[in-house]
């Protein structure tokens, strides 16, 4: 049912948000295996009150194929409060967890409270902490050049719940509306982590 909500999510709001897709091919480390492949696509907003992340990569590995799905939502409502969804379920690192967050942000920090999914009927509260920045290069004519993005943050219960994020986005504008794009990103969850490293054209829709 969500994955088929993502997919209505990835049309309808991508008419009014960033589109970014990146596809890569590798030798699979068993010889007897076909080639891996991975293919990712997102729309992402990152300005204004509403902000999201809607992304799905398509992947084999090792003969074995993957759906992996990230979807954030983050409203920002009175002054610097905000409200927001963190929905992850990566088939290829068996990484699956639901979270709701509040809390606020002051300039390039926020902290707040997260609410983890444990089963239907129950959530486990753990701290919310972050940090965001990013950075405009404008070229002689004030349009965008180069645009850099990082983030940073962690949920814990302190004891035996832990996620943590970073991400850093490094996009080379071609035209007011295509880019090209450097992502890095490692997530922790517990004891799986995830590391990913692509490169990739955005369009600005």
């Amino acid at each position: 049912m969500i994955r088929k909500l993502l997919l209505i999510g990835l049309v309808s709001l991508g008419l009014s948000s960033e589109m970014g897709t990146s596809f890569s091919v590798r030798t699979a480390n068993d010889d007897t295996q076909p080639l891996d492949y991975e293919l990712s696509i997102k729309f992402e907003d990152t300005n204004g009150k509403f902000r999201y992340l809607l992304k799905r990569d398509w992947e084999r590995e090792l003969g074995e194929k993957y759906i992996d799905d990230v979807v954030n939502f983050q409203h920002q409502v009175i002054s610097y409060l905000y409200y927001g969804v963190d929905y992850v379920n990566k088939e290829s690192k068996n990484i699956d967890y639901i979270t709701y967050n509040v809390g606020a942000t002051i300039g390039y920090f926020k902290a707040g409270i997260s609410f983890k999914k444990t089963d239907e009927y129950e959530l486990s509260p753990l701290l919310d902490l972050g940090f965001s920045t990013k950075a405009d290069v404008k070229d002689l004519d004030g349009n965008p050049d180069i645009t850099y993005t990082l983030s940073i943050s962690t949920k814990s219960n302190i004891v035996d719940e832990h996620i943590f994020n970073i991400k850093s986005e490094v996009k080379k504008w071609l035209t007011t509306r295509i880019n090209v794009f450097a992502l890095y990103k490692h997530e922790y969850y517990n004891e799986k982590e995830d590391f990913q490293f692509k490169v990739g054209l955005g369009v600005k829709l």
